[in-house]
């Protein structure tokens, strides 16, 4: 693969997961152990990480190394891909909507439909 496109792709996803999990590049760079302006470097396409940092970030987002270095989107799936990748930054980040998700992940067809059909009352 092309370094330039690599560096395209992983500084797209990566501005993806920093906005889904609500993180500045301060507080990513401290997670991946570098400076602001090498994480600047990355976000721009400048430079390409080192696989241990790339693997840091992927830890801490609870994503896989290859949602970050790869180009998993395709036009048809973008959309359900986004919303999958704001829902996983979200479970790592917030215990109550993870204990939320596990109390979900327990009910059965009905009690789901009871429950989407409750929290169609809070969206109106």
């Amino acid at each position: 693969m092309d370094k330039k496109w690599s560096k395209k792709i992983f500084a797209r996803n990566l501005r993806r997961y920093m906005e889904l999990s609500g993180k500045n590049q301060k507080e990513l760079a401290d997670v991946a152990g570098v400076s602001p302006p090498t994480f600047n470097e990355w976000i721009n396409e400048k430079k390409f990480p080192r696989i241990d940092k790339i693997q840091r970030l992927a830890d801490y987002f609870g994503i896989l190394k290859s949602d970050l270095i790869e180009d998993k989107m395709t036009d048809e799936k973008e959309a359900d891909n986004e919303a999958l990748a704001g829902i996983i930054v979200r479970l790592r980040l917030n215990e109550d909507f993870l204990l939320l998700v596990k109390e979900l992940n327990n009910l059965d067809d009905d009690q789901i439909i009871a429950v989407r059909n409750m929290l169609k009352t809070f969206t109106k």
